[in-house]
């Protein structure tokens, strides 16, 4: 077996055993907020981009952006914040549903449009341990 290999499918496995992990447990606190914090409705209320151009790169790319959603709600005690999420499409006027703390509604918020990271997540982390497991196996050989 090579060692080079072996270092390779062992430095898989983990890390994909920790990006599952680090999804497992922001989902549970995600999960605890929708199960004990406020609820309310959100409205995209604007786009913010940010370009993050590199210098070492003399061409536009779609990694030089982030696009962020700007989401609106009323709390419950009568208030109105604004909280940014990263979004692939958020449009304005566009609603979705909130979940925050009421002590504390701009920091500790859970927007319900971002469900599909945990599985983007999840989805990641399985394919790194598979990569492992048959870099493994085929340096066993």
């Amino acid at each position: 077996m090579n060692k080079w290999d072996r270092i390779f499918s062992l430095l898989a496995l983990v890390a994909g055993l920790g990006i599952i992990v680090l999804i497992i447990t922001d989902n549970n606190k995600n999960n605890y907020l929708k199960k004990t914090g406020a609820k309310a409705t959100a409205t995209v209320v604007r786009t913010l981009v940010v370009f993050n151009k590199t210098k070492s790169r003399t061409h536009d790319s779609f990694k030089d952006k982030s696009i962020y959603g700007i989401y609106q709600f009323k709390a419950t005690n009568g208030q109105t914040y604004e909280v940014q999420a990263t979004t692939s499409g958020a449009h304005i006027g566009e609603k979705t549903i909130i979940y925050y703390d009421p002590a504390n509604p701009q920091l500790t918020y859970y927007l319900d449009s971002d469900a599909y990271g945990f599985f983007l997540g999840l989805g990641i982390g399985s394919i790194m341990i598979i990569l492992g497991v048959v870099f493994y196996k085929k340096a066993s050989r």
